[in-house]
């Protein structure tokens, strides 16, 4: 990751990979990161799983990093044995620290330009975690201002109460934000109904629409 001029945070492939997977670094292929349908298609489904933020066994296969759906899972174990991610099915963070030289070896099921691919998925998805994390701790700080506003009761408090519940609310609508729909500050840039949080309600269609697109039997 590095800073960017604005401020956000950025992912160069070409400056992490020389580093940690030299024989990566070689490569004029430009179709390593996700584009931004694929962005939207993998926050999308992951958005409608039960645990949104813990990268599922078809992530990969939405994202774009495989095209046989019955190669996704095989990676998801592979980056669990490779402890880049936790064996542990309510832990999400992605260890990116975690590859290295013994990345190819480790993920050798799969072509080097669909690792390359795969390691600029997991980038975007860390940050997409970091995302959520800073968002959970502006909503508690919210809900605990609330929380004492509520308790005080008052006449006086209502107009203030309602101001704080109101700012929950768009802290709730930047959560459920797909990539695309995201202005540099987080907000929404398009009216448009969004997918709940973890309600399920996105997975069957993302990944129907997927298997329509790509084949029912994984082909």
């Amino acid at each position: 990751m590095f800073r960017k001029p604005d401020g956000k945070l950025g992912f160069s492939f070409n400056r992490f990979i020389t580093s940690a997977v030299p024989n990566f670094a070689n490569s004029s292929d430009r179709d390593m990161e996700l584009s931004a349908k694929q962005q939207d298609d993998l926050f999308n489904f992951q958005i409608g799983l039960a645990e949104p933020r813990v990268l599922a066994e078809h992530s990969f296969y939405i994202a774009g990093v495989v095209e046989n759906i019955n190669q996704s899972p095989k990676i998801l174990t592979s980056l669990k044995k490779a402890s880049i991610l936790s064996e542990h099915p309510d832990d999400p963070t992605v260890y990116t620290s975690r590859i290295s030289k013994n990345f190819p070896n480790q993920m050798a099921t799969i072509s080097v330009h669909r690792q390359r691919k795969l390691v600029c998925m997991l980038f975007f998805w860390e940050e997409e975690l970091m995302r959520w994390k800073l968002l959970d701790d502006e909503q508690r700080e919210i809900q605990g201002l609330l929380d004492e506003v509520t308790a005080q009761g008052g006449r006086e408090n209502r107009s203030r109460e309602e101001e704080l519940r109101i700012a929950l609310g768009r802290v709730q609508t930047r959560k459920n934000l797909a990539p695309s729909a995201r202005h540099d500050d987080g907000t929404d840039n398009r009216k448009h109904t969004l997918p709940e949080y973890g309600q399920g309600t996105g997975t069957v269609g993302v990944l129907g629409g997927a298997l329509r697109r790509n084949g029912a039997n994984g082909q």
